[in-house]
């Protein structure tokens, strides 16, 4: 197996740099959540704790921490590292484009969360919109490892809820 260091340095060599002011610009809808959005990711959430994959700035009010490999955002809260190497228990966790990056950090993000969380919740775009940087794979939940229990689509992206616990 590929040790955890190796794989976050091809992630990043895979990924088209993004200045770190895209992603602490103000981003429009659907690139960002809208209030509509961040009312459904409470709607899916249990009562515990809270980690958000990423420093999404509409979410990071939902969360207790955030997971970051590359921060924008400098908080206490802020844990700087791999998605897939999270081994902390968090009731909740959260990601807003989590899965549109590879299919390979799609399906580690899906497996990891099995092991430690009770609830994911993913909002994950459909197709590639013409103004996305980054997004690269827009996964059905047949593609997934484990399919979603619960699939809330809307215009350009779905929502995906698993319950593993």
């Amino acid at each position: 197996m590929e040790p955890a260091r190796d794989r976050s340095d091809r992630l990043r060599q895979q990924l088209k740099p993004v200045d770190k002011s895209y992603w602490r610009s103000v981003l429009p809808r659907p690139l960002s959540p809208d209030n509509q959005d961040v009312d459904i990711f409470k709607s899916y959430l249990v009562p515990g704790t809270t980690l958000l994959l990423g420093c999404t700035r509409r979410l990071i009010p939902l969360s207790d921490a955030q997971l970051d490999i590359d921060p924008w955002y400098d908080a206490p809260t802020v844990i700087r590292g791999d998605w897939r190497e999270n081994s902390r228990f968090y009731t909740n966790i959260i990601g807003d484009g989590a899965l549109n990056f590879t299919k390979e950090l799609a399906d580690a993000v899906v497996l990891m969360a099995e092991k430690h969380c009770a609830n994911l919740i993913v909002r994950c775009f459909t197709r590639r919109l013409p103004s996305m940087r980054i997004a690269a794979y827009f996964p059905q939940p047949a593609d997934l490892p484990l399919p979603p229990d619960i699939v809330r689509r809307m215009t350009d992206y779905k929502f995906y809820v698993w319950r593993f616990g």
